[in-house]
């Protein structure tokens, strides 16, 4: 592929990292929950139609309830602890993301995903965090991008 189709794919084309888990305040959560999160998000971000998601979950038992609560986009699973913000963090650092996209979204409050963040923001003109109110890590507060929080904020459920 030449240079010059590799910029018009890019045109207005923004990835969107998102942690289920982390969006819905809930380690395992339900359809509805993903179903209700995605509603809001798309409200609050309002994607294009070129746009890429990539939903990411630390359980396998949570994969059915993020295949079907947030569909069309591309899904991954690490099992454990941070498995989700694992996938998340690689995708950053390892899917020459900048030559893709023009824009990025990243949906999670993670204070362990700010050095990531923060990289971006120097590669991109758009840098977007997505969090609910209460789950955002000061770290992730403060990594340089624009901010937005979603109007439900779940109670936490471990």
């Amino acid at each position: 592929m030449n240079k010059k189709s590799k910029a018009s794919l890019r045109r207005n084309r923004t990835i969107h990292l998102i942690d289920i888990e982390n969006l819905c305040m809930n380690s395992n959560p339900t359809l509805q929950q993903v179903q209700q999160v995605r509603s809001e998000y798309f409200e609050l971000v309002k994607p294009g139609p070129s746009d890429l998601f990539y939903v990411t979950v630390s359980s396998k038992n949570n994969v059915q309830s993020a295949v079907f609560g947030w569909p069309n986009a591309w899904h991954g699973c690490k099992e454990g602890h941070d498995g989700a913000d694992i996938l998340l963090a690689k995708a950053m650092l390892e899917d020459d993301l900048e030559s893709r996209f023009d824009g990025v979204v990243i949906a999670s409050g993670d204070g362990g995903l700010a050095p990531f963040v923060q990289s971006l923001v120097s590669k991109f003109k758009a840098v977007l965090v997505v969090s609910q109110p209460s789950a955002i890590a000061l770290l992730m507060a403060r990594s340089g991008s624009s901010v937005r929080y979603l109007k439900s904020d779940f109670a936490l459920v471990i």
